[in-house]
């Protein structure tokens, strides 16, 4: 919906060199009137028929009769508009060929028809070269040409001479990109930027669509992933995400790289929530959300996030096993957690891990969601089969490992990975399903295995299957703590 509106045909011609007389009003008075008409002009009155015809003729379009209207200025005007308020009539007739019969006229175009024009081409700026190639620069050229032959006015401000002094930041195709560096640098806020480019009576929708992407990108470029970053909350709406980025597509896939390729290491929670709220989880590739945001982007950022979710599923899981312990007062539990803590951890920071996946019985489940969102807790499956245990399996690519609270022991299982632990379609898994009948499968396809009980230096058997056995260069003093390592090295020696 375009903020032109009505203004008489007669104003085409009207003389815009403004003279500096006594009788005339004060120039403030003359600048707010000027802005009042140029929110004003386009719709309405005697210029309503011009419209009309203008959109008659373009819905039965025919070169000869619209070269032949495009004598007129009033006509030329009101073509302009009924682009402006016709989308569809715009993308099928404005091209190259109409754009430069306008602007060849020998009538010329009225400093009110220039408006339109650069109304024009801000309202779909570089939207109109997917309806043909090189529309954008001949609109350009043509605003550029239509601004030439305008008499100079430095007394009224209005667009076009903000276009004749600084067309680098509204006509060109980085013209959005430029004006965002003014908003970054702190000169200008959006609003107050578009009020400088006598911008306030127009819509200007791509152009302001586009500035304001750009605003949020230099954010992004310019902000520390681990600190607090207000912006962060504002991207993941749907006017901002679902706007269409340049060539085509959502813009939320731009946000998503900058988000993701930013961060050197595990960004801060709100960082990682803020590509969430965007595209969901990337794991849950069975999904249509999944296709329409994480499919277009390289494998190695969804690998990026796997890795960021892993360490939050990580510290889920290690915080389930340790408030269980306190609040039931399991002594076991407690005894055992600074171990099995240290090794996830120590895995965790090792860089093998690719993916993990928890599994929690309902009371679990529940307990964390009093802390989680829903859209987390959507991507943890039930556990049957136990009141109380929880398991977190690690993808570490060449080998992974399914864990367990409690008297769960940890499985250790070469290579590719068994459909039960890799498919998150399925919502529920009894827990006797993750013991020895998988591991019975895994022999089956000629995949070795351990499985070994927290008992003692339980570390011992499992890093020297690791490294013995499967050929996994991990250092045991990053997976133990000081007390336990000393102790292996004096009781078994390096696995």
């Amino acid at each position: 919906m375009t903020y032109f509106a009505p203004a008489p045909p007669f104003l085409d011609d009207w003389d815009w060199d403004w003279h500096d007389e006594p009788q005339k009003p004060s120039w403030r008075v003359l600048t707010d009137g000027a802005k009042v008409l140029n929110a004003r002009v386009g719709t309405g009155g005697p210029f309503k028929d011009y419209v009309g015809r203008a959109k008659t003729l373009l819905e039965n379009f025919d070169f000869k009769e619209f070269s032949e209207a495009a004598k007129s200025r009033s006509m030329i005007r009101a073509f302009f508009h009924a682009w402006l308020s016709e989308p569809s009539l715009a993308e099928s007739t404005l091209r190259i060929k109409t754009i430069d019969v306008l602007s060849a006229s020998t009538s010329g175009i009225s400093r009110l028809g220039t408006m339109a024009l650069i109304h024009l081409h801000l309202m779909y700026f570089d939207q109109v070269d997917q309806w043909e190639s090189g529309l954008f620069r001949a609109i350009e050229k043509a605003v550029t040409d239509a601004v030439a032959s305008q008499t100079r006015n430095d007394k009224i401000p209005d667009i076009v001479e903000a276009v004749r002094a600084k067309p680098e930041l509204l006509i060109t195709a980085t013209a959005a990109s430029a004006a965002s560096k003014l908003v970054i640098s702190g000169e200008h806020s959006v609003e107050g930027l578009l009020a400088d480019l006598e911008l306030s009576g127009f819509e200007a929708r791509r152009y302001r669509e586009l500035l304001n992407q750009e605003v949020f990108l230099r954010r992004i470029e310019n902000a520390d992933p681990h600190g607090v970053n207000e912006f962060l909350s504002e991207i993941s709406s749907d006017s901002v995400r679902k706007g269409p980025r340049p060539g085509g597509g959502y813009f939320g896939i731009d946000l998503l790289e900058a988000l993701i390729s930013r961060p050197k290491g595990i960004p801060s929670l709100e960082w990682l929530n803020a590509i969430l709220d965007i595209a969901g989880d990337p794991r849950m590739s069975y999904t249509q959300n999944w296709s329409i945001w994480w499919s277009p982007l390289e494998e190695s950022a969804r690998e990026t996030v796997f890795r960021w979710l892993s360490d939050q599923d990580l510290e889920l899981f290690l915080r389930t096993i340790e408030e269980y312990g306190e609040r039931t007062r399991n002594e076991d539990i407690q005894r055992m957690y600074p171990d099995r803590s240290k090794f996830l951890r120590g895995l965790q920071k090792s860089g093998l891990v690719r993916e993990t996946r928890l599994f929690m019985p309902e009371s679990a489940r529940s307990f964390a969601g009093r802390t989680l969102p829903i859209r987390v807790l959507q991507t943890i499956s039930l556990l049957e089969g136990t009141p109380d245990r929880s398991l977190i399996f690690i993808d570490c690519g060449r080998f992974h490992i399914v864990e367990g609270s409690h008297n769960f022991k940890i499985w250790i299982y070469e290579g590719e990975v068994h459909e039960l632990l890799a498919s998150r379609q399925r919502y529920s898994t009894h827990i006797d399903e993750l013991r020895q009948p998988l591991a019975d499968q895994y022999l089956h396809n000629g995949q070795r295995y351990k499985s070994v009980s927290h008992l003692g230096l339980w570390q011992y058997p499992v890093l020297y299957f690791l490294r013995q056995n499967l050929g996994i260069d991990i250092d045991p003093s990053t997976m133990m703590t000081t007390a336990t390592y000393s102790d292996m090295l004096f009781k078994k020696g390096m696995p």
